[in-house]
């Protein structure tokens, strides 16, 4: 018997139905803290930029939290459909707030993701405290991209000749694992990504 859970009961299950609708919630509550922020901020002497700064800094650490959680229950053609909208999140996560595009990504993300973990084994969960230091997020997220490399990489070399809906993801994936190595200095792309990648172009040639 699989330990991985089944996904298509999992989709229609009102466990996974409640998942999604608490996650969205969340997201709703950290948009309105972002926004009531500004706004207090404003009353209290602040430009428009220093309020936007400061909501920024201020929602950071539950964005990350939501992000990390989400980001290892989503499958994983929906994360990579995310990385193609969304840019500098990893750095700057109040962009999915202020960036409409980044917004609705990570709505759908949410909206495609389950209760219970498919491919991600041995990442750990964020804590606060992770997601307050840097270094420490910087960490997790170089360990989720080992990860997900590996888990993106054994679906591609099991593909074979894909073709369709799946052969459709291969070639996202690319362009999604290219996008994980625009995240910038935070993150220290691991050699798994970059098999990845290489694995995609080799497919991509046959």
């Amino acid at each position: 018997m699989s330990d991985t859970p089944d996904i298509l009961e999992m989709e229609n299950s009102p466990e996974t139905a409640n998942f999604r609708k608490n996650r969205l919630m969340l997201w709703e509550t950290i948009i309105a803290t972002y926004k009531d922020y500004i706004e207090d901020a404003k009353k209290a002497g602040a430009s428009d930029e220093q309020a936007k700064r400061g909501a920024g800094k201020y929602v950071r650490v539950e964005i990350r939290m939501l992000c990390s959680d989400i980001l290892t229950r989503a499958p994983i053609e929906a994360i990579v459909k995310f990385l193609e909208t969304t840019r500098d999140w990893v750095d700057e996560s109040e962009n999915l707030i202020t960036d409409p595009k980044a917004n609705a990504a990570l709505v759908e993300l949410i909206t495609s993701s389950y209760p219970h973990r498919t491919w991600a084994k041995r990442i750990d969960v964020v804590t606060k405290a992770i997601a307050e230091d840097n270094a420490s997020w910087s960490g997790w997220v170089r360990s989720w991209t080992d990860e997900i490399g590996e888990a993106a990489g054994t679906a591609v070399k099991g593909a074979g000749e894909a073709v369709g809906g799946f052969g459709k993801m291969l070639g996202a994936l690319g362009s999604g694992a290219a996008r994980l190595l625009e995240w910038g200095p935070t993150i220290l792309v691991g050699a798994s990504v970059l098999g990845v990648v290489t694995v995609v172009a080799v497919a991509a040639r046959k």
